[in-house]
């Protein structure tokens, strides 16, 4: 069964709570108190639990083959469906690892700012691909790429500021697993001067 998400219709309480649990929890990451939690399916449940305790029965838990609707549509996408979730999830980490440790050991590549960037955005935007939980996958895979920025030495990056170009690009993304356009939009948030910059040619 496809079903339009109806989780995400929220009480002026319920919006109250949430805004105060995300701020809290992306304070906490911005200050390095993340730091020490590896980017996996748990630590990205233990996200979400945060931001929605007190708010959905269902925080912290994924989709599953025996809980959860069986696909979600999400704007113009579908999410895979819920048997497929966990396996998903645990292939999308298991490479976002390999890359981190590869960038931890190569700290002074020429292109180390722009590859942490790239691995940052891309389990973000696999997350919401794979739409795991019931509601909040932007949310949690948000803060999730904060915590990675951070762990590499970065600052997070805001989305709020261009967010319809921002889902335009995730969009192109789940289109045709063109990742680079939404990377171009990070890096250009991330240093708004750079196209005001001649280019050196």
């Amino acid at each position: 069964m496809i079903e339009q998400n109806d989780h995400r219709v929220y009480s002026d309480a319920e919006k109250q709570r949430l805004t105060s649990n995300l701020a809290g929890v992306a304070a906490e990451i911005h200050g390095g108190g993340w730091n020490d939690k590896p980017a996996c399916v748990a630590t990205l449940c233990a996200l979400h639990a945060r931001v929605f305790a007190g708010v959905r029965d269902h925080a912290g838990r994924t989709r599953s083959k025996d809980w959860g609707t069986e696909r979600l549509v999400f704007g113009p996408n579908r999410s895979f469906h819920r048997s497929a979730v966990a396996r998903a999830l645990d292939e999308a980490f298991d490479s976002a690892r390999r890359s981190i440790r590869s960038l931890q050991e190569n700290k002074a590549s020429p292109d180390y700012e722009h590859s942490a960037v790239y691995v940052a955005v891309w389990i973000h935007a696999e997350i919401v691909r794979i739409h795991p939980f019931e509601d909040g996958n932007g949310r949690s895979s948000r803060l999730l790429m904060a915590m990675v920025l951070v762990q590499l030495g970065l600052r997070p990056i805001p989305v709020e500021a261009t967010k319809q170009e921002y889902t335009n690009q995730l969009n192109t993304y789940f289109r045709s697993r063109t990742i680079q356009p939404l990377i171009d939009l990070f890096l250009r948030i991330a240093d708004p001067g750079q196209a005001e910059r001649p280019s050196d040619s």
